[in-house]
This record gives structure tokens, C-alpha cells and sequence, in this order.
């Protein structure tokens, strides 16, 4: 049974909300959790995991006693991905060494690191694989225990890394430093797995952690499974949870009221609200999300090839020269169950609809699919489209300045009078249109931080 009164509602379920919630139950709040369907994360907090971030969860879990945290390797799948740039495929996500080794094979130019291969390959190849996993797991634990968003820098992050793999970074850094916009297309679109922003800026900081990832074993995590565990121990926490719907919200002086919940428990009042996740579309609540963007459109397509089935859980992103700066930059699929799906990233425009890139993407989706797999473009028998939650935010300039960029301030509205639109207090927004500089690292920093505060 729900109570009437909450210090903080948290809007969205996911397992960031969760560890959030539980976070804000240790600092003494009464905290309430809604699973409601139309707020959540994209794929990519969810698809792309990198060593960082489980050294990171891992060590949260044992220094809160969160068990399945601690044992968060229980609930991953390995996720290796493909690349598609300018016509050149690049296989990455496996172990430190195959990803260096890949990327220095297909992009020389960018990766020029044919010194290190003049040497016995095979004692290579567990040297750097050992200095990674014990440079990602003291990351990890001292960015949990010692670290925040702000006073994290290039010079600690290089600091803690073993000579081999701070050599290979010096290498692409000079290469990235020295190189125009028109030459660094493969940094712009390559951080799609990594970050929450499509850019060529890039400070020190964010250009160790996106090579840091570039060249690690990336992982999915299966939300159900995870999840099961973490609702359980927020509970167990007194922590309350109710998957149902916000139907009404009220605000008096710019501050939480109440809300109508669509469940028969019906209003409560919140002292704070926090939202997590991509968008929150639908729900009686304004985001000012007035910030250059590109949204997506998830695609779904049905089509017999037996090809398909030896594919499973394969995870491509398409990129080239001629697309960077279009309004449809880039295009992912993954076959699941025999099946395609992915989403085409547009930039998105005052009035723009999904019904206005309908029949471009479908067009594009068939010679793209048939140029992929010779043939399948005759195999499809439907292409479904709808609205994704994806969102990066378009940043399209250079710098190279040494600090993170700041968290952008995310700004909520209360729009139940049509002509007064009031910010409100006391409400909060955690999600990419902050900016998230260093992907799901930055934002696991931000929620472990800000409890403390609230």
C-alpha cells in the first residue's frame, strides 16, 4: 500500500532508477518509483556497456551490499558490434588487443600504431588485456569511492594508466590534434555507441574515455533479469514501487503538490520529483528541450532469409563522408529472433513528424538492407515504423579545451495554465539532454553524486 506523502517520486523505471532510489533511501528519503511506460532510457544504456562502467556498478554494489550488483557479470551478454564506415567494416567490442589490432588493420591512418605489432604477439596481447582489465577496474572503483563529474580531468585519467595503453592513446591524440573536421568523420560517428552527443567536440577528458571504450569488450545487459533483483532489494529497503501511469500533476508556488496516479491509490503528494530517462513524452509535463537534437525512428522489419538466423544478436551501425551533416546522419540494425530491427537518427526540426521521413526511410532501408546482403532487399515483407527514444544531442564544432563540459541545465515546466507556463522547483531531469559528456560513466557519476545533496 502506497503512502500519502514522499520526499521524492521518481518518474521512469530502469536499473539507473533504481540504484538512484536506493541511493536516495541510504540518505534517509522516503522515496516512491513509478514504472511508467512512457518515460525510459534508450538502447544505448542498456547495449553498450563497456569495462568502466561494471567495474563502476560492481563496486557500488559491494560497498552497498546491492548483491547483484556485486555480481553484475551474472546478468551480461558479451556484444560485439560492426562499424560500417565508408564502405570499411570494423569489428569491435571484443577483447582489448583484437580491437587494436582491428582498428590499427582498417583505419591506419587514424590508429597508427604499427610500432607496437614489431614484438612476440602473442605476450602482447596478454599484457595489454591484463593492463586494461586492472586499468578499468581501478578506474571503476575510484570513481565510484573518490570522483564526481567535477573533478574528474585529463591528467587523472592518464595518470592511472599503464604505459602500453597510455602510448597507444598519446598516438591518436596527435593524430586527432593535428587533423581538420573533414578528417575526423570515423571520431564523429563512431562515438554513437560510446556517447550522448553527436560532435567533434571533444575535450581531453572525453577523448581518453571514448578510446578507452573504443578499444574494450563491450555488453549488453537484459533488462528483466537485473531489474527482478533490484525492485526486490529497493523494496526490502522501504523504498515503494508501483508500475502505473501519472495522470494529473498539480504545483503550488512552482513547487510538487500532488499527483494523480491512474492506479486506484490515486493522489500523493511529493515533496521532489526526479525524471529519468531519454524524453518524456506524453506524460502532463513540459521538458524544455529547446537544444539542436537528433531523435529517432525505430524500424522493424519482417523478412525471410535463413541468413538471418545465423546472425543473432549481431549489432551494426552505418556511417560514411556523404551523410555527416544530413539530416539522416546514421542508421543501426540488430537481427533479433530472426528478425531486424534498428533506428535511423534524424535532426530534428520545428513541426517535423515521423510521416515526413516515411517513405525516404523505407526506400533507403531496402537499398541499404540489399546492399548489406545481397538479395534480402526482395525478402522484405513489411517495414514498420514508429518513434524511438534515442536522442544525442547535435553539437556539430571543435574544441580541445582541457576540461569536461559542464551538465547542461535541464528545465521543467508546468503548462496546465495555456497562457503562464511556470518553471518549476524541486522537479529534476536526469537523462542525454544534459549532455552526459562521458556517456553511462558520466551518468552513473552524476546519480551517485547527487543524493548527497538532495
Amino acid at each position: 500500500m502506497l503512502q500519502k506523502h514522499y520526499s521524492t517520486a521518481i518518474i521512469g523505471q530502469s536499473y539507473l532508477s533504481l540504484i538512484y532510489g536506493l541511493e536516495l533511501l541510504r540518505q534517509g528519503h522516503s522515496v516512491l518509483l513509478l514504472d511508467d511506460d512512457r518515460l525510459h532510457y534508450g538502447d544505448l544504456f542498456n547495449h553498450g556497456l563497456g569495462s568502466l562502467d561494471i567495474e563502476f556498478l560492481k563496486t557500488w554494489g559491494n560497498d552497498r551490499e546491492i548483491e547483484c550488483l556485486s555480481n553484475i557479470e551474472e546478468f551480461l551478454h558479451p556484444r560485439p558490434y560492426t562499424l560500417h564506415w565508408n564502405k570499411v567494416r570494423i569489428q569491435l567490442g571484443q577483447s582489448p588487443y583484437e580491437n587494436i589490432l582491428e582498428l590499427f588493420r582498417k583505419l591506419p591512418d587514424i590508429f597508427p600504431f604499427q610500432e607496437l605489432f614489431h614484438q612476440d604477439l602473442k605476450r602482447l596481447a596478454a599484457k595489454i588485456n591484463e593492463e586494461y582489465l586492472l586499468l578499468t577496474q581501478r578506474l571503476g572503483a575510484n570513481g565510484f569511492r573518490f570522483k564526481s563529474l567535477e573533478n574528474l580531468n585529463y591528467d587523472y585519467f592518464l595518470g592511472q594508466c599503464p604505459e602500453t595503453i597510455k602510448d597507444l592513446f598519446k598516438l591518436f591524440k596527435w593524430v586527432v590534434d593535428k587533423s581538420g573536421p573533414e578528417e575526423l568523420g570515423f571520431l564523429y560517428f563512431s562515438r554513437i555507441p560510446i556517447h550522448k552527443r553527436l560532435t567533434l567536440s571533444c575535450s581531453s577528458a572525453e577523448l581518453f574515455h571514448y578510446f578507452l571504450m573504443l578499444i574494450g569488450p563491450q555488453y549488453s545487459l537484459p533488462k528483466k533479469s537485473l531489474l527482478e533483483k533490484l525492485v526486490q532489494n529497493f523494496m526490502d529497503n522501504g523504498g515503494h514501487f508501483k508500475k502505473t501511469q501519472v495522470r494529473e500533476w498539480k504545483f503550488y508556488k512552482s513547487l510538487p503538490w500532488s499527483m494523480e496516479l491512474a492506479s486506484f491509490e490515486g493522489i500523493i503528494h511529493p515533496q521532489k520529483i526526479s525524471f529519468l530517462g531519454a524524453l518524456p513524452k506524453g506524460l502532463p509535463l513540459k521538458v524544455d528541450d529547446k537544444v539542436a537534437k537528433f531523435t529517432c525512428i525505430h524500424f522493424e522489419v519482417d523478412v525471410t532469409d535463413a541468413r538471418l538466423e545465423e546472425m543473432e544478436g549481431e549489432w551494426h551501425f552505418w556511417g560514411d563522408d556523404n551523410k555527416l551533416g544530413t539530416d539522416l546522419p546514421f542508421w543501426s540494425l540488430q537481427i533479433v529472433e530472426g528478425k531486424v530491427y534498428g533506428q535511423y537518427l534524424y535532426r530534428e526540426k520545428p513541426g517535423s513528424k515521423l510521416e515526413f521521413y516515411e517513405e525516404l526511410i523505407k526506400k533507403f532501408l531496402t537499398l541499404e538492407l540489399d546492399a548489406w546482403l545481397i538479395g534480402l532487399g526482395d525478402k522484405i515483407n513489411q517495414i514498420r515504423l514508429n518513434t524511438g527514444r534515442e536522442i544525442y544531442l547535435d553539437q556539430n564544432y571543435k574544441f580541445t579545451s582541457s576540461p569536461l563540459p559542464r551538465l547542461k541545465e535541464v528545465r521543467l515546466f508546468d503548462y496546465s495554465d495555456p497562457v503562464i507556463h511556470k518553471k518549476l522547483k524541486n522537479v529534476s531531469y536526469f537523462g542525454p539532454l544534459k549532455g552526459c559528456p562521458l556517456g553511462l560513466f558520466g551518468q552513473l557519476l552524476e546519480l551517485k553524486e547527487i543524493p548527497k545533496y538532495q
